[in-house]
Formats: C-alpha cells, structure tokens, sequence
C-alpha cells in the first residue's frame, strides 16, 4: 500500500452528489426497496476514469494492477451500507480489487478504522519485508488481517517483481561504468514509481540493497 493523492472531483458529481443522496436517504428513511438505478449512480464512466488515473489502475488497497485481469470496484472506504450519506462522497470513493473489495466488506470500526491510503500514511502503519507486508501497529493489523495483504497470490506476485527489479540491482551494484551505471539508477527508480504494482516492496528492496534513495 502507498499513498494517494486525491484528485479533483468529476463534475459529474459536483452536480448531481446533492440530489442523489436525498435520492437515496429518502428511500432509507421511507424504509422503502431502493432501485438500483439509485442507489449505484456513483457507477459512472468519468468517476471511475477518475479513480483509475489517481490509483494508476491499481488497488487502493494491495496495489495490484486489477484492469488489465479483471473489473475494478469502485470502493467505499466507509461501507455505504452503514453509511448510505457517504455514498457518493468523493473522498469516501476509491478503486479497488475484487478480492480486496470482498473481504473488507461492510466491517469498518470507527475507533480503529483500516488504513486509508487517501488519509494515512501506509508507511506509519506497515514495513515491507520482502515479498510480506507486516504491519506496524493495531490498525495496520486490522487492514493486513482484514484484506488478506499477504495472501499466497499476491506474495507470488510480489516475488515476481522483486525478481524482475534485483537484476537490474544486482547489474547497477556491479557495474563500474558511471555513464552505464547512472542509466542502470534511472531503470531502476523506473522500477519503483507509484504507477508499478507492488511499489512498497519494491521501493523497500531498493532501500535494503542499493545507495539509490528514493
């Protein structure tokens, strides 16, 4: 997990947030069936490309790249089941894995929330450890237990990147050339920028083994 940099709001929203959310607060209140027409109107095109170009296409939450394998969710960082006055509150979206998605579910405590990628800084409630990310304090702990962050898949994949950026360490560590060895420095910061998956680990492995500071 990285931070994230919350982007503008789609206009769409600016218009029509207002309108929805009395939509939708009036079929609750009314304790009546809410159409799905309602209560999905956050499923559009301009927020989803929102949050796929804030994201770089990837999880929130695991940082995999989801759009090339699968369809992306639309995340509420606080479930709209519990909180349907947030439902199209820009700053509660998010884009997610479905896999992700699915564990988080509708748990979410309020006295200690999973880390928020968009609010906190993961790097005060995680380490990067390889190819497992472990967490740092209780709300690191909720998240990683919660979302699965060190499920067999997702370690797999992270070795594969971890593999694939240590040769190019191994060739900067070795190389004497400093013409070479300054276009080896430029791949390799390549490697760990926020739109690779699995940045965290791969930035912490460039810490670990290299002069490079990132």
């Amino acid at each position: 997990m990285i931070k994230i940099i919350k982007t503008a709001e789609p206009s769409i929203l600016q218009t029509h947030k207002a309108s929805w959310t009395s939509d939708l607060m009036n079929y609750i209140t009314s304790n009546a069936e809410i159409p799905d027409v309602v209560k999905n109107r956050y499923n559009q095109p301009e927020i989803k490309s929102a949050l796929e170009s804030e994201t770089h296409n990837k999880c929130m939450y695991c940082e995999s790249k989801i759009s090339d394998v699968t369809y992306a969710h639309i995340e509420h960082y606080k479930p709209k089941s519990k909180y349907p006055q947030e439902t199209f509150e820009w700053n509660n979206l998010g884009l997610a894995c479905p896999i992700c998605n699915t564990n988080k579910n509708d748990v979410f405590d309020e006295t200690c929330p999973i880390v928020n990628p968009y609010k906190d800084n993961p790097n005060d409630h995680f380490i990067s450890l390889g190819t497992m990310i472990c967490h740092k304090d209780k709300r690191g702990e909720i998240t990683e237990k919660l979302l699965e962050l060190n499920r067999p898949h997702l370690m797999e994949s992270r070795m594969e990147r971890i593999n694939a950026v240590r040769l190019l360490i191994d060739k900067y560590n070795e190389e004497t050339n400093t013409s070479l060895k300054f276009i080896l420095k430029k791949e390799i910061v390549r490697e760990s920028a926020d739109d690779k998956p699995y940045a965290m680990a791969i930035k912490a492995v460039i810490k670990q083994l290299t002069d490079i500071e990132i």
